[in-house]
């Protein structure tokens, strides 16, 4: 039976088979190129499984093609099969060049054939595509973190898309805390002219590592965003409904110099005599306790955030700037809770969509060019389908592309994620998962036909992953570079 080693054994369209020596190194996720020598046509085929064949005494491969190439030298997806018995061998270097021609110029790491790295073709996404939306998806361990690092550190050298990441455990910046070796991105070359980090941090450490202080006036804020911090009550929610007409600077000077224990009411005919008296009016059907609450959560908001809140003072004007510059920015905020997080988050996402929303209606197209990416780090706190706390979010993942704005959507559980947001995303990297639920879902989202690779993600290990962007015509397995040692090429 050797002679059927390395020929295909059966085909359809969209499956071929064939048959290796038992000894053979095949594995999961290996690119080998089928060849029709009468029709010089070349199938790229990926394998996606592997079993015994007890006749042969081999083992029998199942690949699925990713496309193929003629004689026009035109790369195309496969409506034919290739005959029986056509040989099957490993890429040469003339099709491996061929297969990097389709890479962007963000570089994530190096391609993968099975166990083998190839390193001639750097894996990389096309920056264009980052306004309609990428999701990252990683169990604990895989990798995620260094995968966003080596993103913002390609951003910084292409400089074509903008990219806004929050960072509240204090690890993006200046490296992992309490780790000597550590390197963040401060320590990037080109840091200079690619980076803006905008911190909490005391001032002594924000000047040694050239940061920058971060400051959010109260005309910032959005009173809507009280739900990403408290869990408010249907009366709670009702008072932010009746306020939402106001400025958010209004408002919280109206909570923070007036009793709410005062104010006229259906009950009361007390005069108000404050300097609000449009909101005094408009809250007077609230119920009183709900005013009370909101009114102690406002004041506790603005006790909590002192440091970097305050009447006036903003960094957002330098943060949209930064971002239209195509820089990456770093908001650094070690130690603030989930929620004061999301708090921040919500706040500069909405100043950026708005700015592009109003510069694409009062000017057109071509003041929104350059996409800007807004991360979402564990984003099913704000994107889930039963989440009241979607804000400023869902708007940018339903009309963000539009105006040159994508979100990055990076969880760990997919499943969480509302389905019509996935279904907005046009890049995945799956970096690894082990729940089911999340593969079929994610495969049922992706651009990709990502089911024939269940098994390649379930063997993914820490550093490696399956990207799929309709930036590239196939979804590509890619070992992601180690962000100190990607560092070190551009020393």
């Amino acid at each position: 039976m050797e002679d059927r080693y390395n020929q295909l054994t059966g085909t359809d369209v969209l499956t071929y088979r064939w048959i290796v020596p038992s000894e053979s190194m095949t594995a999961v996720g290996e690119l080998v190129v089928v060849s029709d020598e009468k029709k010089s046509i070349r199938y790229f085929t990926r394998v996606t499984g592997m079993h015994h064949e007890y006749e042969s005494g081999g083992v029998l491969v199942t690949g699925s093609p990713i496309g193929c190439i003629g004689s026009d030298n035109i790369f195309r997806k496969p409506r034919t099969i290739p005959p029986l018995h056509s040989p099957v061998r490993g890429m040469d270097t003339e099709e491996i060049s061929l297969l990097n021609m389709f890479m962007g110029d963000l570089e994530m790491g190096c391609m993968m054939s099975g166990n083998r790295l190839i390193s001639e073709i750097p894996v990389g996404i096309p920056p264009s595509v980052l306004n309609q939306h990428l999701g990252i998806f990683a169990t604990t361990g895989m990798g995620k973190s260094n995968l966003m690092k080596v993103l913002c550190a390609s951003a910084i050298v292409t400089r074509k898309v903008g990219i806004l990441l929050t960072d509240p455990h204090g690890e993006y910046a200046t490296g992992q805390p309490g780790d000597p070796h550590a390197c963040g991105l401060v320590h990037h070359p080109l840091a200079h002219v690619g980076l803006s980090v905008f911190t909490i941090r005391d001032e002594s450490f924000a000047r040694m590592h050239g940061l920058k202080p971060l400051k959010i006036s109260h005309s910032d804020l959005s009173i809507a965003d009280l739900g990403l911090i408290f869990d408010l009550s249907h009366d709670q929610y009702e008072v932010i409904h009746l306020l939402m007409p106001f400025k958010t600077d209004e408002i919280l000077d109206f909570f923070i110099h007036d009793d709410v224990e005062s104010l006229p009411s259906h009950l009361r005919t007390t005069a108000y005599i404050g300097n609000h008296q449009d909101i005094a009016q408009r809250v007077r059907s609230a119920s009183p306790d709900a005013l009370r609450l909101v009114q102690r959560q406002i004041r506790t908001l603005l006790d909590l955030t002192s440091g970097f809140v305050n009447k006036t003072e903003s960094s957002f004007p330098e943060i949209i700037s930064a971002l239209d510059e195509n820089k990456v920015v770093l908001i650094d905020i070690p130690g603030m809770s989930d929620a004061a997080e999301l708090f921040v988050l919500s706040a500069i996402s909405r100043s950026i969509f708005k700015d592009r929303q109003n510069r694409f209606i009062n000017e057109g197209l071509s003041q929104t060019n350059g996409n800007i990416l807004i991360s979402i780090e564990e984003a099913q706190r704000v994107l889930s389908q039963r989440s009241e706390k979607t804000g400023i979010f869902r708007e940018i993942a339903m009309e963000g592309r539009k105006f040159g704005v994508g979100i990055g959507v990076i969880t760990q559980q997919p499943k969480n994620i509302d389905q019509r947001v996935l279904a907005q995303m046009n890049t995945l990297i799956v970096m690894g998962l082990a729940d089911r639920q999340d593969r079929e879902i994610i495969a049922s989202s992706a651009k990709h036909d990502l089911r024939i690779l269940d098994t390649e993600i379930q063997t993914l290990d820490r550093g490696e992953a399956i990207i799929s962007t309709i930036g590239i015509p196939f979804p590509v397995s890619c070992h992601i570079h180690h962000f100190e040692e990607y560092l070190n090429w551009y020393s």
